[in-house]
């Protein structure tokens, strides 16, 4: 839904490997072997490579332009032990029991199988191995005020990721999951995180109001599905700076992250 272009891989590359995956840190240790599945603009795949070393990265996309924005990055945090290549979670090209840890980060929300996806990483795990899955749970996403452009949008999303046949509620039951998947033990957390109602993250629901609409992957879906008109999304987007302005801009999103053990 989010699209590729140069806003979007902006915002990924924003995340890294100590603070989006910190449930994951303390079962990380020097000479894994890891996989990075949907890796996006690889900043937490750099990470998670720094941590590791000497053991080796592979950061794994379906988009060209992330992989070549990863492999961008791994150059100028000169990361030998790191490197990128196009795939699908739904066939990772490499033999069973090939890594110790796979990670997917906001990734199964947009596939319409995350059963499928998660049987795949399993079977690229050693034994004794581990995944760490994270995804959000949209409804329990809080935006205010409710403007008519915000209200708008948070509909104009929620059909988006419809059609697109995301998974985009399955995250509180990936305990259950991860077990049917395979996997023989499992952990889960719920975490929060505030993108509003202060002055660091007043930016970022603007931001997501008035770049999201422009993005070609959202738009067109939206005005070829006859959903909004292009002045409908364009009133959206020019209504983002007074949002940012407004004293009582308000908003968090709710996400899981989860552990998956495979057996020794």
């Amino acid at each position: 839904m989010h699209g590729y272009e140069e806003w979007t891989r902006e915002w990924m590359a924003q995340r890294t490997a100590t603070r989006d995956l910190a449930f994951l840190l303390p079962h990380l240790s020097p000479g894994m072997a890891i996989i990075d599945c949907g890796c996006g603009p690889g900043s937490i795949t750099v990470g998670l490579a720094e941590i590791v070393a000497p053991g080796h990265v592979i950061g794994l996309d379906i988009e060209p332009r992330q992989l070549e924005a990863a492999q961008r990055l791994a150059t100028e945090r000169a990361t030998p032990n790191v490197r990128f290549e196009p795939g699908s979670v739904y066939e990772l090209p490499f033999p069973d029991a090939t890594f110790d840890v796979a990670v997917a980060h906001f990734v199964l929300e947009h596939v319409s199988d995350p059963m499928r996806a998660l049987r795949e990483i399993r079977r690229v795990l050693r034994p004794g191995g581990l995944a760490a899955i994270k995804d959000p749970y949209y409804p329990a996403f809080i935006f205010r005020p409710q403007t008519t452009e915000l209200r708008g949008f948070g509909e104009l999303a929620e059909k988006v990721r419809k059609h697109n046949g995301a998974s985009d509620t399955y995250a509180v039951d990936l305990r259950a999951y991860l077990l049917e998947a395979g996997f023989e033990r499992t952990e889960a957390q719920g975490g929060l995180e505030n993108i509003a109602g202060n002055e660091e993250a007043a930016r970022v629901l603007p931001m997501m109001l008035q770049n999201q609409v422009r993005e070609r992957a959202f738009r067109d879906t939206v005005l070829e599905q006859g959903w909004a008109t292009e002045a409908e999304l364009d009133a959206i987007s020019a209504a983002a700076p007074d949002l940012a302005r407004r004293d009582d801009l308000f908003g968090f999103v709710v996400f899981v992250s989860a552990l998956g053990w495979v057996a020794k």
